[in-house]
Parts: C-alpha cells; structure tokens; sequence
C-alpha cells in the first residue's frame, strides 16, 4: 500500500517496539515527521534513527504514560520541535494475564494506569491542540480480548473494553472540529507483548511456548500468522484524508476472530 504523509507530524507512544514500532516506521517511509515516545529511551532512539535514515526527522522521547504531566510536557515537546501534531497512535500497553482473584493489586493497577490513563492522557492532550486546528487523526489500540474474553485475561479485557468506549465517545466530541478518532482490534501477533504472555503463561521452556503459542492461533480462521505490519497499514490508512469519514469506529484486524 501507498501512502502520502509528507508533511505531516505523527506521535506514536509504545513506538520503541511492536505495533508501536511498525506504524512509526510506516509513517516515516511515506513523509511523516514523528516523534517515538516509549518508556525505555535506548528503544525510542533505536526506532528514531532507523527513521532518519528515511530522510525525515524523528524525536526519541522517554515517557511513563501513566503520568500526566510527563505525558503533557511530550506534547508540548512536539508542539515546540515542529509547531503541530497531525497524527497520534496511542499503542503503549501492557498485558499482564492471571485469574482476578489471584492477581496482585500491583498489576491490576499497572494494567490500568497504562491501558486506561495512559490512553486518555494522550487523547486529552492530542485533542487540545487538534480541534482548534480542525484536523487531526487519532488512532488507539484496543484489543481482540475487548470481544473475545478469556479465562486469565479479564483486567486487561476490561481495560481494551475501556479503549472502545473511549474512542466511540471521543470521535463523537470531535467531529465537527474535523478530528478523526477511532482504534484497531489488533489478532494475536508474536510481538515483545506476547512475548511476555508467553512467559506468564509458559514459562522459559520452548515446547512449552510453542505449545501454547500454536493453541492460542487456531482459533484464527484464516489460519495465517498474523505480522505487525498488517496493523501498521490499517492504522495508516485510518490517518489518511481518504478515511475522513471514518471516526468513533473499532476495527478488527485479526484474520476474522471477531466480528
């Protein structure tokens, strides 16, 4: 797929690796200026010099996305850097998986604060400086386990729920002022995230992994593996005039898991 952000000024927090990675690399293939935000700096930089080799700026950005005036002072960054942001995709997220009555109050309120707040810090930022401008295109990352709940995973489930509702409300507040929000459904992808469920889940031993792995991807009817990169094109094409009529929706991108 082609597309043209010359231009244009993007944010992507989670950028230092997965879903987060591949859509800061897409942008920056087709013209976009963008800013990394992750929580680990060495990762930020990373992505943020594969970026510069593309010709276009980049900024690594180190942020807890839990924190509120972290998050405000990355805005004002971008805002000070290159006047405006144009695009952001919220994808920093955490999943930490156990039965609820077995979970620690520690990780709850981690998977939370980063799913939850961290979201809505971005938004509320984001907004403030796109509405007065008439444009802007949000994009958050959900999840497949919003819909399809499993045993395990109900506190992340609530908070990608969260996600949708989130959105569905945000696009509806923005709309006139020209400001697309929606969010992705992203399948089961063998990002660092699933890598981290594999540990919590299977522990170090690689049959084990891969046993696992192997059973959470039958339910997929296509039947293929899922690649980041099939993420970072609907998000693109999300941020695109062409979508402009396109806001408050979840789309799932997972081989037909969901509905």
């Amino acid at each position: 797929m082609e597309f043209n952000f010359k231009g244009k000024k993007a944010l992507v927090t989670g950028g230092g690796s997965g879903l987060g990675k591949e859509c800061a690399l897409l942008f920056a293939k087709n013209g976009a200026d963008v800013l990394v935000a992750d929580l680990l700096p060495e990762r930020a930089e990373q992505v943020a010099t594969e970026i510069r080799n593309y010709g276009v700026n980049a900024i690594a950005y180190q942020v807890d996305v839990t924190n509120y005036e972290e998050v405000a002072a990355m805005y004002e960054k971008i805002v000070t850097e290159w006047e405006t942001v144009d695009i952001v995709v919220n994808s920093a997220g955490v999943c930490l998986t156990g039965e609820l009555d077995k979970e620690s109050l520690e990780n709850i309120d981690k998977t939370i604060d980063i799913n939850i707040k961290g979201t809505i810090y971005s938004c509320r930022e984001a907004l403030a400086i796109m509405r007065p401008n008439k444009y802007g295109k949000i994009v958050n990352m959900s999840s497949i386990a919003a819909k399809a709940c499993s045993a395990g995973f109900s506190v992340y489930s609530c908070t990608k729920s969260a996600v949708l509702a989130l959105t569905a409300s945000l696009g509806r507040e923005a709309a006139k002022d020209s400001v697309n929000v929606n969010c992705i459904c992203p399948g089961i992808i063998r990002t660092n995230m699933w890598e981290d469920i594999l540990d919590q889940m299977a522990g170090q031993e690689e049959s084990n992994r891969e046993n696992v792995w192997n059973s959470s991807n039958r339910s997929t009817p296509n039947g293929k593996p899922q690649e980041p990169i099939d993420i970072a094109y609907m998000t693109a094409f999300l941020c695109t005039d062409e979508a402009r009529y396109i806001t408050s929706q979840n789309i799932g991108v997972d081989g037909g898991y969901t509905f």
